[in-house]
């Protein structure tokens, strides 16, 4: 085609159409670019400003108050007046600072000619030593000396001359400022007056500038293309190299966003305090994502173990931390109604698509598990109290319940720790030694939580057997056995008829397999008496585990062990039921090595009428009222085949299966049978044809078995014959990573449509109440509409919502709740044995949301190792410590951490302590080294103005409480040193608390007992004296650590001795291995952070008591320790010197300690303020001050000086052995002395 001069198009069009394009091209671009600027977290940062603005006018307010304003005025009208002083002096100032000036410049231009001359020289040294190095001659070395002594001359010349004009300096600077000395005084005065309130205001103008071109610069800064020039708004991003995210296939790093609209999240002020409390603006605090994080001495922080830079946000709360609106962040809302108001407010709406959305509050603490796998010191910490205490409940109940010995939790892949560890401990020398061969491989450690049945027969009859296995809690409602039987898959005909004779069955086989048991029994003759045992039962320590209904034991609740009340009922009839619970109580390890039951040492004691025998005594007591007879075993003999039928077709073939009915044998060889069946094998010296009683009894034993099998009864208890077999459960140890397309939901939306009950008053088939759905609806309504829905009710309406969109948290809700209701509309395509089999558990609401927050947090997936908590020695130890002191209760006797009471007081109307006339300076050092004070003010008032002050002490005694609350006054002792202002209280202070000034009484950490057992002994025994009731009863072990020596406490545990002989009870042998006994041990020490394992004791050495004999020259300094020792003071209350303990007045005296094992058992510290002053460790002893200051004592030994007598006393019990050996028993009477040695100070003993 030829070529031509014509356009393609017309041209005119071209223009049109391009210049549209072109403006409509800007339009979008503009466009883009305002959307752009509209991001969530911009607006999120301008509220932010505003509010930290107002919070800094807040600020400047305080500080600018009418004082404030007030000194200001005085101080500018002063400086007023000064200036106007130096004005009429302006020449002799003008003087004074031309002169000033002259000698300056004068001073720095021979200072820098001082340096030039000084440069010469160092260059004439230089070549000085150049030239020896080199070897020059003597002639020019002694040339290049004299240069260089000649440029020193000169420059020591200059810097005497400099240092005359620099004195002559500082003289003018003088005389000038003795001239303008009131006015830098005023100045400086003025500075520091305004720099707190400057500081505030220019923070506050940076955000609110005061010009107007500060303001037009600040509004510019924020503009489109603009803005990213160090604008005041900008995306703030953490980003965490190490803390990997696992995105479909690989692994990146992190960059959390978070803080871009979490603007205030780690502003924290002086003291760890949040810059922004959370709460609502009504109550002067800040809603997200304006507020500071909470607990900032535990997270974000610079000196918290989570620090924002090394942590971020997301590793915690998982979300998408690169997300930076408010729905790609991934949020996830607390209950269905926050869920559409967040719908209303953000367009939020659930991702399936993001794996890992943001934790709901009420699953926060979940999060903690990927790092805290040991989960101990997140419910129980010294430095930080409970940081995540839902999930250590979880992690408690699971262990309560025994949850892992069906759902096995493996924290381990090998050697490597990937999460909480909860599995049964090995059950056999095989599975041992297994272990003990690879050391790859780590061991579970937990017990199983239920009875061993190995010996059941000879404690109880199948009928109960029967009885307590369909529903356990029919019988004991407390029990923590769940329910087996007559659940939602199990209403049906088919169940009906099969569930009694597997409960029989189950019963026959238990009966059938139990061991046989050699029980004890008491003395022939001996007849119990149970009005004794009864007040044994509630002395001995017997309340610290059980419970028992009756009216003398009200107030007293333990759980950790089983309630007793109808313990009678069960056991067997007669002398074989009574000598097993005789056997129990006296040797519980003679039933099962294991048991978490302690010999309580309930030995028989005295002899002819005077002989008791404490364990035949209670075991009558609690049989009293006799057994129970329960209903007899009805065994349908035709569904009993059915069932042989339905386990044992399933291995065998249809011929196979005639020929076992034929000859009532199992068809195989019973060397190849490893399951159930056994039961139903040929047995040795079995005839031809088994008879039909036989072999009723065999096929009885292999449905029980089966049954057992089925439902992994072995999990919780030793049944014979299962020592080897594994749990049934699915593992949980990554449960919280579940792919929710694996959750079998079935029809449980129709389930709880049709059969969903109320959670207050649900069963697990009920069909009565207000259904889930109703209940979710009605609470979404309520909270949407007026935000006054129950907490228990919106939880149910998440966990229903959760459920209905294939939610983990939804699933397990309802699997704990009704776990068999996922079968409902299945068992019609399942075999018998193929339903769900998982029992309900005893749990309320609170409880299960707490099982499944833990539950959540098992992913399996720790971050790198840097971030997964790994205590030291010192903290591991402490750990392992607070296991041990769960899992044998002790709490259950023993304080750990007294109680706190907090109270209102003019700290001048507190009277500070001060030494006594018998007190001793050394003994006060000691005090304030073992208890240092701690300051007792809390930085809180009441309303009526005064502090409130906090203490630790005990209850001395209570108000009447019929009294006029305003004259009603509680009164405790005081047990730490504790500082109030510039006063000082010293241990065994009297704190007075008028009733209306109490402001809280936290209880002790444990001690139960102990606390209800003194106001028994009050009344019965101590004649309503307290501090003889405390002696008697389970001592606090507060400060235990700085008390005992390690090697010794460790030597308790495994085997106690009898300590004291005030106490109505004894120290128990727990059945604790040894390495658990050496890390109980270890953790007192760690817990008081006191050297341990091992102690040094520097008394005993040699060293130190050639010191002390220097000081002592006028004898033997431990020989006359050792009379001291043995002086009519010590053998008064105490076995010491191969003396025994003498009574002379047994219902005055009161026997203390032997001291023969002082030497192994003390710290000398600890002893020594103890023979210092007792009181002031522990406020309740009788322990009088045996050598007070104010009293000479026996003054032909060591002076008669109290305090060196003291301190001999001490030595002498540390050196107690080889004084014994060398001295052997001795009692010292002083010369010219009675036997009756000089009364020491009572103390607060009060004897």
């Amino acid at each position: 085609m030829p070529a031509n001069d014509q356009f393609w198009r017309p041209l005119g069009a071209m223009h049109k159409v391009f210049a549209a394009s072109a403006v409509l091209l800007l339009v979008c671009t503009l466009w883009m670019m305002a959307n752009d600027h509209r991001d969530e977290w911009r607006e999120y940062q301008t509220v932010a400003d505003k509010l930290k603005a107002a919070q800094l006018s807040g600020q400047l307010e305080e500080i600018q108050t009418d004082a404030y304003k007030e000194r200001q005025q005085q101080l500018e009208k002063q400086r007023s007046e000064a200036q106007g002083v130096l004005a009429e002096k302006s020449d002799e100032i003008e003087e004074l600072k031309a002169k000033v000036t002259e000698i300056q410049g004068d001073v720095d231009f021979r200072a820098r000619q001082t340096k030039f001359e000084g440069a010469k020289r160092d260059v004439a040294r230089a070549n000085l030593d150049i030239g020896v190095r080199d070897g020059v001659s003597d002639e020019e070395l002694q040339v290049l000396q004299e240069k260089f002594d000649a440029l020193q001359a000169s420059v020591d010349g200059m810097n005497g001359e400099l240092d005359v004009r620099k004195a002559e300096l500082a003289r003018a600077k003088g005389d000038l400022a003795g001239v303008t000395a009131e006015l830098d005084e005023i100045d400086t005065e003025l500075k520091k007056l305004q720099t707190d309130s400057e500081l505030v205001d220019k923070a506050l103008t940076s955000i609110q500038p005061d010009s107007s071109l500060q303001k037009f610069k600040r509004w510019l800064m924020l503009q489109p293309i603009v803005d990213g020039f160090n604008s005041p708004h900008r995306l703030q991003q953490d980003w965490l190299p190490n803390l990997m995210q696992t995105l479909g296939m690989t692994k990146t790093a992190r960059f959390d966003r978070c803080r871009s609209c979490h603007v205030n999240i780690n502003d924290f002020r002086a003291g760890n305090v949040p810059g922004f409390p959370h709460g609502d603006f009504a109550d002067g605090k800040y809603p997200h994502p304006y507020s500071s994080h909470p607990n900032p001495d535990v997270y974000l922080s610079s000196t918290s173990p989570h620090p924002m830079p090394k942590f971020g946000c997301t590793i915690c709360h998982d979300g998408d931390g690169s997300g930076t609106s408010f729905q790609n962040a991934e949020h996830t809302p607390n209950d269905p109604a926050e869920a559409e108001l967040w719908s209303d407010e953000h367009h939020w709406h659930s991702n399936h698509f993001w794996e890992y959305p943001m934790q709901p509050d009420r699953f926060i603490e979940s999060g903690c598990l990927k790092c805290h796998h040991s989960v101990v010191e997140l419910g129980v910490n010294k430095k930080f109290g409970a940081t995540a205490p839902k999930v250590y409940e979880g992690y408690e109940l699971i262990k309560s319940y025994g949850c892992f010995g069906c759902h096995e939790i493996n924290g381990y892949n090998g050697p490597e720790s990937i999460g909480p560890d909860l599995r049964l401990e090995p059950q056999t020398p095989e599975e041992f030694a297994k272990y003990a061969d690879d050391p790859n491989q780590i061991p579970g450690r937990e017990r199983k939580v239920g009875p061993s049945l190995r010996n059941l027969a000879s404690k109880t009859t199948p009928e109960f057997v029967a009885y307590w296995t369909e529903n356990p809690s029919r019988f004991r409602p407390t029990t923590k056995m769940p329910q087996f039987f007559h659940l939602t898959n199990q209403q049906d005909e088919l169940a009906e008829k099969y569930q009694p004779v597997q409960i029989a069955a189950i019963a026959a086989f238990l009966e059938k397999s139990s061991m046989p048991l050699e029980l004890m029994q008491p003395q022939d003759g001996y007849e119990p008496d149970a009005e004794r045992g009864k007040t044994l039962f509630a002395r001995r320590g017997c309340l610290a585990c059980h419970s028992h209904g009756d009216e003398a034991f009200s107030g007293s609740h333990a759980t950790f062990g089983p309630e007793l009340s109808k313990v009678h009922e069960k056991i067997l009839p007669g002398k074989e039921g009574f000598n097993w619970l005789y056997t129990w109580i006296r040797e519980p390890t003679r039933h099962h090595p294991r048991t978490k039951m302690p010999n309580l040492y309930l030995e028989p004691e005295g002899e002819g009428e005077n002989y008791v025998d404490p364990a035949a005594d209670i075991a009558a007591f609690l049989l009293q009222g006799g057994p129970k007879e329960f209903p007899e075993l009805s065994v349908d003999e035709n569904v009993l085949d059915e069932l042989v039928e339905l386990f044992a077709r399933k291995g065998l073939t249809g011929a196979d299966y005639d020929t076992m009915l034929l000859t009532h044998a199992y068809p195989r060889d019973p060397a190849t049978i490893k399951g159930d069946e056994i039961e139903l094998a040929r047995r040795e010296g079995d005839p031809e044809q088994i008879g039909e009683e036989e072999w009723r009894k065999r096929k009885m034993a292999y449905v029980g078995r089966r049954t057992i099998s089925f439902y992994g009864c072995y999990g919780c208890h030793d049944i014979p014959g299962f020592e080897a077999a594994r749990p049934i459960g699915t593992a949980l140890q990554d449960w919280g990573r579940k792919e929710t397309s694996k959750l079998a939901l079935e029809h449980i939306e129709e389930f709880l449509h049709h059969h969903g009950t109320a959670p207050a008053h649900e069963d697990e088939h009920s069909e009565g109440g207000e259904s889930i759905p109703e209940i979710a609806e009605n609470a979404i309504e309520r909270q949407f509409n007026d935000g006054n829905a129950s907490e228990e009710d919106l939880s149910t309406a998440y966990f229903y919502e959760n459920l209905l969109h294939h939610g983990r948290p939804g699933f397990i809700w309802q699997k704990l709740r009704q776990p068999r209701s996922y079968d409902y509309m299945k068992i019609e395509t399942k075999g018998y044995d193929e339903r769900l089999k998982m029992p309900k558990f005893p749990f309320d609401q609170q409880q299960i949301e707490a099982v499944a927050t833990f539950v959540l947090g098992l992913t399996a997936e720790p971050p790198a190792e840097e971030y997964v908590f790994h205590p030291d020695e010192q903290n591991a130890d402490i750990i392992e410590g607070e296991r041990l002191l769960a899992k044998y209760n002790c709490t259950g006797c023993h304080m750990l951490e007294l109680p706190e009471i907090k109270y209102g007081v003019d700290p001048d109307d507190l009277a500070e302590s001060t030494l006594g006339a018998g007190d001793y300076e050394k003994g006060l050092e000691l005090l304030l080294q073992l208890k240092p004070p701690r300051n007792g003010l809390t930085g809180e008032k009441l309303p009526t103005g005064e502090p409130v002050v906090s203490f630790h002490g005990m209850i001395f005694a209570e108000p009447d409480f019929e009294e006029d609350p305003e004259y009603q006054e509680y009164s405790y002792d005081l047990w730490e040193t504790l500082q109030v202002g510039d006063k000082q209280l010293f241990p065994g202070s009297k704190m007075l608390v008028p009733a209306t000034q109490l402001v809280e009484q936290i209880p002790a950490r444990g001690g139960d007992f102990a606390q209800w057992l003194v106001p028994q002994l009050m009344e019965s025994q101590t004649g309503g004296n307290r501090f003889l009731a405390w002696q008697a009863s389970p001592p606090p072990l507060y400060l235990e650590g700085p008390k005992v020596q390690t090697p010794w406490l460790y030597r308790f545990l495994k085997n106690p001795e009898q300590l004291r002989y005030t106490t109505v009870l004894r120290m128990p042998q727990f059945n604790m291995s040894d390495d658990e006994a050496m890390s109980l041990a270890n953790y007192f020490a760690a817990f008081d952070d006191v050297p341990y394992p091992y102690q040094l004791i520097p008394q005993q050495e040699p060293p130190y008591l050639s010191a002390m004999q220097a000081q002592h020259p006028e004898g033997d300094y431990l020989d006359d320790a050792w009379k001291m020792l043995n002086a009519p003071l010590c053998m008064k209350c105490h076995a010491v010197g191969g003396n025994p303990y003498k009574s002379t007045d047994p219902k005055k005296d009161i026997r203390g300690p032997n001291l023969d094992r002082v030497a192994k058992r003390l710290r000398p510290d600890w002893m020594e303020l103890w023979l210092y002053k007792p009181a002031w460790i522990t406020p309740y002893t009788s322990m009088p001050t045996n050598f007070p200051k104010n009293q000479t004592q026996f003054p032909e030994l060591f002076g008669g000086d109290g305090s060196k007598q003291t301190i001999a006393v001490r030595d002498a019990l540390l050196n107690y052995y080889d004084l014994m050996e060398a001295h052997g028993s001795l009692a010292y009477k002083p010369p010219g002395a009675d036997d009756a040695a000089p009364a020491g100070d009572a103390g607060a003993g009060g004897e």
